[in-house]
């Protein structure tokens, strides 16, 4: 309005005679959009009704109508592209049935990339004719002008350049990443195959893990049985015959007193080494199985044992039993029995320690058995060695196997520094080793 003010053209008196219309372009385009596409007839009838009543002010020389419009400028720089290539295409139908001069202004700089060559092309191409812009047509005389196409065209050229290096690079590119992404698979496809073996050795690994365990298994309840044999024949049949052989030499003292003191004495002598011999074979019976742990359970066989124990290491030996332990299972009740009867001998031996602590109890379906000692302690790398690899002496293998075996957990704990040494224990009642 300004620009046509400064030539001269009165715009307030065009406005009311109706020969100069002035609209909101944003708003006029919204009149026949839908979903932001032009639809044709919304557009036939908003504005093909604006030019018939433009052609009655114009007293009806429709060639004297002339229309400056940016509504394809507003949809080209909200990205609808197809949508206003789709509205320079209605203009074009229109023209078809009303005469008029079609003005569009179009901003050069919404055209900076090089995908929109085309639609560009497509545009230009439903005008009868296309301007530069300002820039280009202020320029004076015909020499100039064709200095500044000389200069365009060397930009364009180099713009074509710069293109086809962009796709020569882009190519390579797509050429690189279908390489790349070739050998991606094939690598996928080599770890995957390497996956399925590494998990079938796992499995194979597995299985002869788990066959080693059931054979550890076998062999300490095959172990169990044998010591209870053993101790069951000592006592049975060692035992009756060292009993009968002590009744025998008490028989020849008590005769021999009359007929010759020296020979009663030494009689006697040999009796009382009968004696010792039979009181150790009960002793070596009962460590190598106990009846009571048969006969009356685990509590009174720990009680026995921790009395022993006491009188032979001159160990002091703490036990918190839980009175309500009740019975479990005879295999669980040797297990844990062996790993107190460990446990107690490794503190005697290696530990140094004037006291021990047991604790037992059973609770939520577990049993739990805690042995602490007030000793040396275990370094810390033989500790942390303990820890990772799980290998040992043969007696914390020997419990740790004993444990897992029920599928319980094993602990051993151990401050050099502070003094002690600690082993926990938890095991699942209701679990059982596999069967010999």
């Amino acid at each position: 309005m300004r620009i046509l003010k400064s030539r001269g053209l009165d715009i307030v008196g065009a406005a009311r005679a109706g020969r100069y219309v002035a609209l909101d372009a944003a708003e006029t385009l919204g009149k026949f959009l839908v979903d932001g596409w032009p639809d044709e007839a919304l557009f036939v009838e908003t504005i093909g009704g604006l030019l018939t009543r433009a052609k009655l002010k114009s007293g009806g020389d429709e060639r004297r109508i002339a229309v400056f419009g940016e509504m394809v400028s507003l949809l080209w720089s909200e990205g609808k592209l197809d949508a206003a290539l789709r509205l320079e295409q209605l203009w074009t139908n229109l023209s078809r049935t009303h005469v008029f001069s079609l003005r569009c202004g179009y901003p050069i700089q919404g055209f900076d990339r090089h995908e929109h060559s085309d639609l560009f092309a497509k545009i230009c191409a439903e005008h009868t004719s296309v301007i530069p812009n300002e820039s280009y047509t202020e320029l004076v005389g015909d020499a100039e002008r064709l200095r500044n196409i000389t200069h365009l065209q060397q930009r364009a050229q180099a713009l074509e350049n710069e293109i086809a290096e962009r796709k020569r690079v882009e190519q390579e590119l797509r050429v690189a990443h279908d390489s790349l992404e070739k050998r991606v698979i094939e690598r996928t496809i080599e770890l995957q195959q390497k996956n399925v073996q590494i998990q079938k050795q796992s499995e194979t690994l597995e299985a002869a893990n788990r066959g080693l365990r059931e054979l550890s298994a076998r062999l300490l309840r095959v172990q169990d049985e044998e010591r209870r044999r053993i101790a069951r024949d000592l006592h049975d049949s060692t035992g009756q015959v060292l009993a009968l052989l002590s009744m025998n030499l008490s028989a020849l003292e008590a005769e021999a007193k009359g007929v010759n003191p020296e020979m009663s004495k030494s009689i006697a002598e040999n009796a009382e080494i009968v004696n010792q011999v039979s009181g150790e074979l009960r002793t070596i019976s009962y460590l190598l199985h106990p009846p009571l742990l048969d006969e009356m359970g685990l509590l009174s066989a720990l009680r026995w044992f921790a009395e022993g124990f006491e009188q032979r290491s001159g160990i002091k030996v703490v036990l918190e039993l839980d009175q309500d332990f009740g019975r479990v299972s005879r295999d669980l009740e040797t297990a844990i029995f062996r790993v107190v009867q460990e446990s107690l001998t490794n503190i005697h031996r290696h530990a140094e320690s004037s006291t021990a602590a047991i604790r037992l109890g059973q609770c939520e379906g577990r049993v739990t058995l805690q042995i602490e000692d007030q000793g040396q302690g275990i370094a810390p790398e033989k500790l942390s060695e303990i820890a990772s690899t799980g290998l040992a002496g043969v007696g914390l293998r020997g419990m740790r196997e004993r444990i897992e075996n029920f599928k319980g957990e094993f602990e051993i704990s151990s401050n050099s520094s502070k003094k002690g040494t600690c082993i926990r224990i938890a095991v699942p009642v209701s679990e059982a080793p596999p069967a010999a």
